[in-house]
């Protein structure tokens, strides 16, 4: 900031002069500022808003998805026989499993061994495998090789075979087994290796064979080449562990049904909350901020023709209390889920010729939110308003930088000015002190 530099002899403060025209002046930059500040406000208390609306979006879109009330969940009698892991199109029922024998991998291990994984097992010669009548490349062996060193070669063509090395409590032999279970994964060793410094790498008959699993469903005779099935129960992998039986139960499940109802009614009182925080904030008389809650709200009350036995939130346990809060009575969710679900997801998503409540409910929140609803449209005006108040911010503050240079240079040939008369006042007085 620039200040007149006094010369001391006038005794006349012109920055105070100065300071408090500019302070006059200031004033429309001022409300600009202020009225800059109430639209960052409003801005920030939109993002708020918009983030509550799509955490009730989040619940209201998964109660109107085609699948949330065909749900399902697997459970097995004894686990330690099999399991059940859902996948898409499970149907309810119970699945009674009796499993003769699991599936299994062929293992064939060499017929001699070395002391070392580091002793030499081959220096030439070829090894290959057929694998369900199809065979890998040759792996071609053209210098010393060690016990390890082959495995390696082995594994690293990554095919239907691993080789490992195992240790038989005298010495290490390669073992090479099935990377899947079943006959269809059974191999052959093609073995042309040499060695010519010892004993080669040798195989002879299989440690265990390769076999089908076998078990039944509800007294259907089943096999599969893996222990893990996923066309013996409808939309459920069945995982076979050990012979036995159990039953695998494949049963409706509603429970996202209650969880996000429950999400729905903490968002719910989280949006009434911020309404009342906002009655003497920034948003105390945003038509934005009354639609929204207004809007949610009556559709949380209104009456829906669905055709079906339900026509308020509330018959299922959805309650707006006389405080305003909503509030869910699980003991009525429960009846409505357990004897009228159909009926529950017609009050949720309609018919063919109906909306649904909570599909018209989804609808309002769309139209409300932050990425393309109101709030967006109301954020992007903020926005437009708020550039423009920047330039006009900006011109101001550039206006009273030259008001404020021309005060100085002013007040400064003033003060030079009268510097000068005082000098020269002074000069006269001694002139004439000195004619007497």
């Amino acid at each position: 900031m620039a200040a007149v530099t006094l010369s001391g002899f006038n005794g006349i403060d012109f920055n105070t002069i100065i300071n408090a025209v500019m302070q006059s002046e200031s004033k429309p930059l001022q409300d600009l500022q202020t009225q800059q500040q109430a639209l960052q406000n409003r801005d920030s208390a939109m993002v708020s808003l918009a983030g509550i609306i799509s955490s009730l979006q989040t619940p209201v879109a998964s109660l109107t998805s085609t699948t949330s009330f065909s749900n399902v969940a697997a459970t097995s009698t004894d686990t330690s026989v099999g399991t059940g892991t859902l996948g898409d199109g499970g149907i309810p029922g119970q699945y009674d499993l009796v499993v003769d024998h699991l599936g299994k991998g062929q293992v064939t291990g060499s017929t001699n061994g070395y002391t070392a994984t580091s002793a030499t097992a081959a220096t030439g010669g070829t090894i290959y495998f057929t694998i369900n009548g199809e065979s890998t490349d040759d792996i071609t062996i053209s210098a010393t090789t060690t016990l390890a060193e082959l495995r390696q070669k082995i594994n690293d063509q990554d095919s239907g075979v691993v080789a490992s090395i195992v240790h038989d409590g005298t010495n290490y032999k390669l073992v090479i087994s099935s990377r899947e279970t079943g006959l269809s994964n059974d191999f052959t060793i093609n073995n042309n290796l040499t060695n010519n410094s010892g004993t080669v790498v040798a195989f002879a008959g299989n440690t265990q064979d390769a076999v089908d699993a076998a078990f039944t469903v509800n007294g259907l005779s089943i096999t599969s080449a893996s222990n893990n099935v996923t066309e013996a129960v409808p939309g459920v992998t069945v995982n076979l562990l050990k012979a036995g039986s159990t039953s695998v139960k494949v049963t409706t499940d509603y429970s996202s049904i209650k969880d996000n109802l429950k999400t729905l009614v903490s968002q719910y009182n989280k949006l009434r909350q911020f309404y009342t925080q906002q009655k003497s904030g920034t948003l105390g008389n945003d038509s934005v901020m009354r639609e929204a809650l207004n809007d949610v709200k009556s559709i949380l009350l209104a009456s829906n023709a669905n055709g079906g036995r339900y026509h308020y939130l509330s018959e299922i346990g959805l309650e707006v209390t006389s405080t305003g809060d909503l509030k869910l009575d699980e003991t009525k969710l429960n009846t409505a889920i357990n004897s009228y679900p159909s009926d529950l997801q017609k009050l949720f998503q309609g018919t063919d010729s109906v909306d649904g409540a909570l599909e018209n409910l989804k609808g309002i929140l769309s139209n409300l939110d932050g990425t393309a609803g109101l709030i967006k449209t109301t954020r992007s005006s903020i926005d437009t308003s708020l550039k423009s108040m920047r330039d006009r911010i900006a011109s101001q503050q550039l206006r009273l930088d030259i008001r404020r240079q021309e005060l100085v240079k002013t007040y400064s040939a003033a003060d030079q000015a009268m510097s000068q008369l005082k000098s020269m006042s002074s000069s006269l007085s001694n002139l004439g002190n000195s004619l007497f």
